[in-house]
This record gives structure tokens, sequence and C-alpha cells, in this order.
């Protein structure tokens, strides 16, 4: 019995010591030496813009601003500056200029304000362009108005072929009595320069009206107090107070 367990420990031994033998014959585990380290390039990743981030941005400009730009505060006061200033100096307009403006008065109204440039405020009524300007020095007055279909008309030349018509549809005296009423001066005849725009323009039978004080130059419009353009029909399709 005790040589049994003889045998069978030595056997055990030797299983023991084979396997030792097997461990230690294993090679080392082979280290990789560093190599160089290789730059890799990164491609950008695309990024999708939201539908706000896609739109164009308009660049800050403190000079000119767009209704929807005005702040709150803003709009407060060009609410109040419409029914204390504009509207009282437009009603005086409109009586100067009696039936011959191309919108009605009541058309005049703050939802078609339409941007500010400086002390000009722009209101857009219809396709017509009409400006307040609203100023420090000079005060309140009606300074542009202008409309789409005559600014088309005054910048192309006569296309049907037809006899122009040459006859102004105001006269030199209707015109004293309304820049009168508008500017509070009464100009001289020699004053009032008129000319048909049918003679260099599409806009037939109607004329450029120049209101050009003594002393002045009358070919430099900014010297001029107010500078018209009625159509055939005798209502304004431009007006541009320069001075006075």
């Amino acid at each position: 019995m005790k040589r049994g367990i003889f045998v069978l420990a030595c056997v055990l031994l030797v299983i023991l010591a084979w396997g030792r033998k097997r461990v230690g014959d294993r090679p080392p585990p082979q280290t990789q030496e560093p190599g160089p380290v290789r730059e890799t390039q990164t491609q950008p990743v695309e990024t999708v813009a939201t539908p706000e981030q896609a739109k164009p941005q308009r660049p800050t400009n403190r000079f000119t601003k767009r209704a929807s730009e005005f702040t709150p505060a803003e709009r407060d006061k060009l609410a109040q500056d419409f029914e204390e200033k504009y509207k009282p100096v437009v009603h005086k307009w409109f009586a100067s200029f009696q039936g011959r403006v191309p919108f009605a008065e009541s058309d005049f109204t703050l939802d078609k304000f339409h941007s500010r440039m400086g002390v000009m405020f722009t209101f857009m009524i219809g396709s017509t362009t009409f400006t307040i300007q609203d100023s420090p020095q000079a005060g309140v007055k009606v300074g542009y108005l202008m409309t789409r279909s005559g600014a088309v008309q005054m910048n192309s030349l006569p296309s049907n072929g037809a006899m122009p018509n040459l006859t102004p549809p105001v006269t030199r005296e209707e015109v004293i009595q309304m820049v009168k009423d508008d500017l509070g001066r009464e100009f001289k005849p020699n004053e009032v320069l008129i000319h048909p725009t049918a003679a260099g323009t599409a806009l037939d039978g109607g004329a450029f009206v120049d209101i050009v004080p003594e002393g002045t130059d009358p070919n430099n419009a900014i010297t001029h107090a107010v500078n018209m353009v009625f159509g055939s029909d005798g209502k304004l399709v431009n007006y541009t107070r320069i001075s006075l």
C-alpha cells in the first residue's frame, strides 16, 4: 500500500516537472518596437444647416432699418409720431395738391410703413413709394413720392411710333398756387420750369416741373426747391422736395 502511494507520488512529480519544462520552453512574448507616428488626415464632417442658419444674415446697418427690425420701443415711438406729427403734415400736403395725389389720404396708414433710412421714413402705398422726412433741423415734411409705373415710363423711350402728346397737364399758375400752399412761398413765373415728358421718355402727355429759385443753377437739381413730374391725368408721378 505504501509502495503504491510512493509510486503515485513519483508520477505526480514527473508530471509537474514536465509541465514546468513545457512552460519554460515557450519563447518570451515578442515586443514590437514603436515605429514612426503617422499623421492621419481627418475628413471634415459635413454639417447640415438648420432652416434658421440657412437664411442669409442681413448685415447690421444703423442707418437703414426695416419695419421688421424695429424694437418694441421704436415701434411705440413711430406710432406716436405717426399720429402726432406725420398725419397732420400729410393732411396739409394733400390739401396743397387737391386731387393730384395718386392715392387717397386715408390710404396713409401706419401698417404701410416700410423702412427708415436716416431721417427718412418710407411708406409703401400700393406700388407708390411715399417718404416723410423727420429731421431736427428741417422739421417734418413730405420729402418724396414716386409711382412704380411712372418710374418705369420715365426710364424708357417712346416705342409705339405715335405722335407724342407734348401738352402739359398743368399750367404755370396752377403750379405756383400748389407750391405756395405746400411750401408757404410764392415763386415767380420765371422760377417755374415746365417741360413735356413725352419729348424724351415713354411717359406721354406728362410734364417735368422744376421750381428753381432765382440765382440758382437750373441744371443742378440739388439747388431746386421742388422737383415734380405729373402724368397725363394731372396727378403726381414724382415729387421730390430738396430744400426749404
